[in-house]
């Protein structure tokens, strides 16, 4: 396609925003945005700036293909995009937060046992990443069903299978079944999450590259691991597809089917080319 510039309606000082170009830009960006943030999930959520560069490139060529649209890409445009990931891990911690508070049963509370009590909890929470297993204990001989902690499929859902127009759904290739960086992520973000709680009254601690990149790296290691020490019995990418499967149902949309071949009949084929060597077309009927 012809290279297009994108045309910029509004000046103002505040952040660049999407609906300051003109329609065809808007439509442009908003698809290499939503391409982009669901690469960003499934291959590289704390992203290097080379992988960045890289997640941008597929993203920007994948808009171009969908819209037909050829667009000069800014620095200004490009920052539009790049700086969705930021705001992708800041989303999932809002989201995780008030989920992470109910289901492990933290309380904010000033008396010193509550304080004693939410710190020994988050200790409890983090040993031997214990929040990761459906059934938690504090030895590790008790714990079962890893990665099966109903918050993780909780967050799943909520996060990127909250209604059929979500991510999960329309970017399924990414999706299905659910990607290991995004489940590291995840895990990451659970772990932010406790750690506010560790002195026992919640403090903030943004969920920054800067701060969990190494946890992120920790917990994509130990998934790989996991996956090849049980590689023979197919359990992570069984526990992936069922998070895949139980968020699209969650989502509320159709299960994905095969297209359905449309095929013609020889029966029909030989009645077409008898009715036409006769002349009786519907044309012909209707006068």
């Amino acid at each position: 396609p012809v290279v297009v510039k994108a045309q910029k309606l509004v000046e103002h000082d505040g952040r660049p925003r999407t609906r300051d170009y003109d329609d065809v830009t808007q439509e442009f960006m908003t698809t290499v945005i939503g391409e982009y943030h669901a690469r960003l999930c499934a291959e590289a959520p704390m992203p290097p700036h080379t992988k960045e560069a890289a997640l941008l490139d597929a993203s920007w060529a994948q808009a171009c293909k969908v819209t037909g649209v050829n667009l000069s890409r800014s620095p200004e445009l490009a920052k539009l995009v790049t700086s969705r990931g930021s705001q992708v891990r800041g989303q999932l911690k809002s989201k995780l937060r008030p989920l992470v508070e109910a289901m492990f049963g933290f309380h904010s509370s000033q008396s010193k046992s509550a304080i004693k009590k939410n710190r020994t909890l988050a200790e409890g929470l983090k040993e031997g990443t214990n929040f990761a297993f459906k059934h938690m204990a504090a030895e590790e001989d008790g714990r079962r069903g890893f990665l099966k902690a109903p918050l993780i499929q909780k967050i799943v859902n909520t996060m990127w299978f909250a209604n059929k127009h979500d991510d999960g759904v329309l970017y399924h290739k990414h999706f299905k079944p659910f990607p290991y960086p995004a489940l590291a992520l995840v895990l990451t973000a659970i772990e932010c999450c406790i750690d506010e709680w560790m002195t026992g009254t919640r403090t903030d601690i943004p969920f920054t590259i800067q701060e969990y990149h190494g946890a992120y790296e920790s917990h994509l290691k130990c998934l790989e691991a996991f996956e090849d020490a049980t590689k023979m019995y197919n359990v992570l990418p069984a526990i992936c597809s069922k998070l895949y499967e139980v968020g699209r149902v969650h989502s509320g949309a159709a299960p994905l089917s095969l297209p359905t071949e449309v095929t013609i009949s020889a029966r029909v084929i030989a009645a077409a080319i008898k009715e036409h060597e006769e002349g009786s077309t519907t044309e012909d009927e209707s006068d």
